[in-house]
């Protein structure tokens, strides 16, 4: 693997007390072929009206210009931008390798395809140094780019205040770029985002949870989430799909290791199940090929009846949600994927 700092603007390290000096925040930045978007997230970090944060561009292997992008920046901004070059191995590496290169107290992430409010950092860090928090989430927009114009969309998931750790399971935007950690929880043992899958921000997220003793909410909309028909949320992964299996066993494997499954085994039941039957689901529905599309199906049932036999008795499956739960089978699975493959499309 071909991996290093540029050291564009930058005084040689002769020795590591470089290393130990710490900024207030370190944003995470994956780059891969986004020259187009790239300028306009540059352009929202580096004029943070924090001042004392780091940008550690991670460079996934950029095809085109947006390593020049990444080295003009560097060379205006010099300290305030670090950038690691290695080969693709996609997003869940670069944020890996990113935040184990942090030196901030607190670590953010964002999408170089995306934009943040210039004020973001600022508000969240301020907002975590006040309550003492192990994580800070804002709210964000969500807009659809068309050839008419931007549309705004609902957002995904039920961003609000979390009552406590049990809460943060219930319906969540597991995203990381809404989101301020203290970093010495990233630094656990375990707690990464896994590589080579997608859905990696869902594992993520709720392994985070047993270590965010307290956190705090700011209802600020203070991100720029675009939609794209090259997004990956928009984008049929066929194959790829199968990638949830994957995901919510390396959640529960994570809890099984370090000894939480017994503390949250119905917040986990509740969120693996409502996963595949809804979200995951739907994505199975837009499944063009009949053979891959029965597979998927027979191995969600198979995953909740192996690992939650009793799911329908979870005390938090109620209402509306709780009576679908509860009401679909293998044999209207199909339909209903279908159903909730052009509701949920995009």
């Amino acid at each position: 693997m071909n991996t290093g700092i540029t050291t564009t603007n930058m005084k040689k390290r002769n020795n590591g007390d470089r290393e130990k000096i710490m900024a207030k925040v370190s944003v995470i930045l994956p780059v891969y072929n986004t020259e187009k978007y790239l300028p306009r997230c540059l352009d929202a970090l580096v004029n943070q009206t924090l001042e004392d944060l780091e940008i550690i561009a991670v460079d996934d292997g950029s095809t085109d210009h947006s390593p020049a992008v990444l080295k003009k920046y560097a060379g205006i901004y010099g300290d305030k931008i670090r950038i690691i070059t290695k080969e693709n191995e996609g997003q869940a590496a670069a944020r890996n390798m990113g935040i184990r290169a942090s030196r901030g107290k607190y670590i953010g992430f964002a999408d170089s395809d995306d934009c943040v409010d210039v004020s973001m950092f600022e508000k969240m860090y301020l907002l975590a140094e006040e309550r003492k928090c192990h994580m800070v989430e804002c709210h964000y927009h969500y807009i659809q780019e068309t050839e008419k114009g931007n549309k705004e969309l609902h957002t995904r998931g039920n961003i609000r205040q979390h009552a406590n750790r049990r809460d943060m399971f219930i319906d969540p935007q597991v995203s990381p770029w809404n989101k301020l950690y203290l970093r010495e929880i990233l630094l656990r043992p375990g707690l990464d985002f896994p590589e080579g899958l997608i859905y990696e921000d869902t594992s993520f997220y709720i392994k985070t949870i047993p270590y965010v003793l307290k956190s705090a909410y700011l209802d600020e909309r203070l991100v720029y989430y675009f939609l794209r028909n090259t997004s990956t949320m928009n984008v049929n992964k066929n194959k790829k799909v199968a990638d949830i299996f994957c995901v919510l066993q390396d959640i529960l494997d994570f809890y099984r290791r370090y000894g939480f499954y017994e503390q949250f085994e119905k917040e986990l039941e509740y969120f693996c199940t409502k996963i595949l039957f809804c979200s995951s689901l739907s994505r199975i529905g837009r499944v063009k090929d009949a053979a891959l599309e029965k597979e998927l199906l027979d191995r969600t049932f198979c995953f909740v009846s192996e690992k939650f036999p009793e799911y329908k008795k979870n005390p938090y499956f109620t209402g509306k949600t709780g009576w679908y739960i509860k009401h679909i089978n293998r044999r209207n699975s199909k339909y209903i994927g279908k159903i909730l493959g052009h509701v949920m499309k995009g």
